[in-house]
């Protein structure tokens, strides 16, 4: 157990690290003029963005520790997920309650981010249980050359 927590947790962070440099990127093409504020601050906002996408990767770990009906699954793995965005924002003042807007565009961001995620994880999924059912016909078909 304690290798699949340190496994989702280093995921996390390198994906963490990898949706840092993409906004680093993403904010020099649209709006450059905010680069110097986010490099005034940087290392508590690259905490706070790895901290988010740690929330958002190492809660995958509910895929593979329960046997829950997939939509239940997600819907846990959501509101976590969003959970970590909205504490995150506001420990390390990303959020003001003065301004309260630009929650909405972070949380439709994010899910994005989530969706990005879960399609990743559905494909290495199907990937595993394609190779499992590979080898299973596999082990069939011996068995049955073994009985002729």
């Amino acid at each position: 157990m304690f290798k699949l927590i340190k496994k989702y947790l280093m995921e996390g962070i390198g994906w963490g690290c990898f949706i840092l440099v993409l906004n680093l990127i993403r904010t020099n093409l649209t709006n450059p003029e905010l680069l110097p504020e986010i490099f005034e601050n940087f290392i508590p906002n690259a905490i706070a963005q790895i901290l988010i996408v740690m929330g958002f990767v190492s809660t995958l770990i509910i895929f593979e520790i329960t046997r829950w009906h997939v939509g239940l699954k997600l819907i846990i793995h959501f509101s976590l997920a969003l959970g970590t965005l909205i504490i995150v924002g506001f420990s390390f003042n990303i959020y003001s309650t003065q301004n309260l807007s630009n929650i909405p565009m972070d949380v439709l961001n994010n899910s994005l981010v989530l969706l990005f995620v879960w399609i990743v994880y559905y494909f290495e999924e199907k990937r595993d249980i394609q190779k499992i059912n590979k080898r299973l016909l596999e082990i069939r078909l011996e068995q049955q050359s073994d009985t002729e």
